[in-house]
């Protein structure tokens, strides 16, 4: 039995799990330079935080990160991101949040429109607005000590991809990257109604302005 089990976990998929204190540092060594990956959550990170060797996932913001390494160490370091459609975004999280019973929303879960208004509205509800992180802007993940978005790359979900061979060739990586996380794929654009819509418009209205995204774009959700 013991013999079944030890190849059972040798043949499990290496997983990309939160950090433990002797690994904990977001300032990673590149070959020829050092590097940080702002995971943002929905946007693939954990596929390419695998496919970069990460040894485990942290959601950190550019100032959490600046925290714990200094603005030095920050500034000489290759800096990327991944963003992605808010209206997809907000799509896949509600998903994601159902497929996991976040807040109980697998064995309770309210209508899609709903938890909009109780997450991205204005008047936010418990437990369903439980980590305010994981809601705000994504321009807010990336703004500095400054405020100011300085990133070296900032890639596009809707062509991980290619954003990938991009990191990658910075990093002159030659893994493929793996698809992780990812929820079944829908038409983002089938769950809204106007006014959910507008909503969610109104929340990311930075993102909108910044990154060029637009609600009919028609990404579909993962």
């Amino acid at each position: 039995m013991q013999f079944v089990q030890s190849m059972l976990t040798r043949l499990r998929p290496r997983r990309v799990d939160p950090c433990s204190a002797s690994d904990d540092s977001p300032l990673r060594p590149g070959r020829h330079e050092p590097f940080v990956f702002i995971h943002i959550n929905r946007t693939a990170g954990t596929s390419i935080g695998r496919a970069i060797g990460l040894p485990c996932k942290q959601h950190l913001t550019a100032r959490e990160v600046i925290a714990q390494i200094g603005v030095a160490d920050w500034e000489r370091a290759y800096r990327f991101s991944i963003v992605r459609n808010p209206w997809d975004k907000v799509v896949s999280h509600y998903k994601h949040r159902v497929r996991t019973n976040q807040t109980g929303m697998g064995d309770r879960h309210i209508a899609f429109r709903e938890w909009v208004a109780a997450t991205y509205g204005p008047d936010k509800r418990l437990p369903y607005y439980d980590q305010p992180k994981m809601f705000q802007p994504q321009v807010e993940w990336l703004r500095d000590h400054e405020g100011q978005v300085r990133m070296g790359f900032i890639g596009r979900f809707e062509d991980v991809c290619g954003a990938y061979r991009q990191i990658a060739g910075r990093l002159e990586l030659t893994g493929e990257l793996p698809h992780c996380n990812g929820t079944e794929k829908t038409d983002y654009r089938t769950f809204y109604d106007d006014p959910t819509a507008q909503l969610v418009g109104d929340w990311f209205a930075e993102d909108v302005a910044s990154f060029g995204y637009r609600f009919d774009a028609g990404s579909p959700a993962a």
